[in-house]
């Protein structure tokens, strides 16, 4: 976390550093806030892009979200560092919890899942598990710097669709 610097920070908001403890209590803190509320932003355009999905195959659904949903990562490299210098941190931890939580939730209401006689506990058990292992995914991405966002795109893509083809139809 030795990049980014409460100094820094400071004097690019144009404050005194003082003044970023009178609201954050550590570095840590600060930059889970900010963390927090980008992937409010990227979770809230997950949640509209797996609405508009619900009338659509699962297959075509899958790609539409994944993309959607990676595009914040292609397009906000302060984001991309932001996350690699605290998605090590237990309060982000907690923080993609939730995310993970809502987001596997929202999939879980696919109607493919009940069309396959799958129930509602199961497709969301089916679901936080492929939330699971596509973040698992993105956190490899983001270990190189230099990491190509059409891959991470195909492979999450791939990671998903294989894991839950094995369930739907």
């Amino acid at each position: 976390m030795s990049d980014i610097t409460i100094e820094g920070i400071a004097g690019r908001a144009g404050v005194l550093v003082g003044s970023v403890y009178d609201y954050f209590a550590s570095k840590t803190a600060l930059l889970v806030a900010v963390a927090e509320s980008v992937m409010s932003e990227t979770d809230a355009e997950t949640a509209r892009q797996l609405a508009d999905c619900l009338r659509l195959p699962w297959r075509e659904a899958v790609d539409r979200t994944v993309t959607a949903t990676l595009r914040f990562l292609r397009d906000a490299p302060e984001y991309q560092n932001l996350l690699r210098t605290i998605r090590f941190t237990r309060e982000f931890a907690e923080v993609t919890a939730v995310s993970n939580a809502q987001v596997a939730d929202l999939m879980a209401l696919h109607p493919a899942f009940h069309r396959a006689g799958i129930s509602r506990d199961k497709a969301l058990q089916i679901c936080r598990t492929v939330v699971t292992a596509a973040n698992a995914l993105q956190d490899r991405a983001l270990a190189d710097e230099g990491f190509d966002f059409d891959t991470l795109v195909e492979e999450t893509r791939r990671l998903v669709t294989g894991y839950l083809q094995t369930y739907l139809p």
